[in-house]
């Protein structure tokens, strides 16, 4: 799963022509949590999105359930995302990396993953809705695979530069190709400190690597 990420992304790259100005003056951070506001980018260009996706019809702005995340190979049959699934309601959410947590002597240990280039970028497949003039979305995960299957048991959709393109163009049908991207091959992590499990903890020093 992916439950809290950095977005505060400063090299851009190969991804330039994609992201369409992101972040568009939308604040990023070193630990962004569900129902934050994130920069977040679909066909027409970068939108403030509320973290959790929010359906059409709810009575609610804010869900009881969690909605930050969406299982690829259940997600179309979801009612929460059946609408923006079935519309190719697709979206690129771009991250410096993500945190997860791994159970050690009988504590849970932060990780960060991030790309095995300095300060490289990630991009997340993700959904999003529009309910009363407010956007949402939601990051699409799948089974862990390569080193990550250590760590936890789901990871991101992570895309490449080719995959991120035909993710909002084609939309909800290259699904299949999406479960086969080995993207995470090009990840790592390290340990860092458990200031980050308090979400109101910032900055820099939350993804550096803690001293054994």
């Amino acid at each position: 799963m992916c439950g809290r990420f950095a977005n505060h992304v400063e090299a851009m790259y190969e991804w330039l022509d994609i992201l369409k100005g992101w972040p568009a003056d939308i604040p990023t951070g070193f630990n962004v949590a569900p129902t934050q506001i994130i920069p977040a980018v679909q066909t027409q260009g970068s939108f403030p999105m509320r973290w959790g996706l929010v359906p059409s019809w709810s009575k609610e702005a804010s869900p009881k359930y969690a909605t930050f995340n969406a299982r690829l190979e259940s997600v179309s049959g979801k009612p929460a995302f059946r609408n923006a699934w079935r519309h190719s309601q697709t979206c690129l959410i771009p991250a410096l990396g993500y945190y997860e947590w791994r159970t050690e002597l009988g504590a849970k240990q932060p990780y960060f993953v991030h790309t095995a280039e300095d300060r490289g970028l990630l991009v997340f497949a993700g959904l999003w809705e529009l309910r009363e003039g407010q956007y949402s979305c939601t990051i699409l995960t799948r089974e862990s695979a390569g080193t990550l299957a250590q760590l936890h048991g789901r990871m991101p959709v992570m895309l490449s530069p080719e995959d991120a393109r035909c993710w909002l163009i084609e939309g909800t049908s290259m699904a299949d190709q999406l479960e086969a991207s080995e993207v995470h091959l090009n990840v790592q992590f390290h340990a860092v400190d458990r200031a980050v499990c308090n979400p109101r903890s910032h900055g820099e020093e939350l993804i550096r690597p803690i001293r054994d």
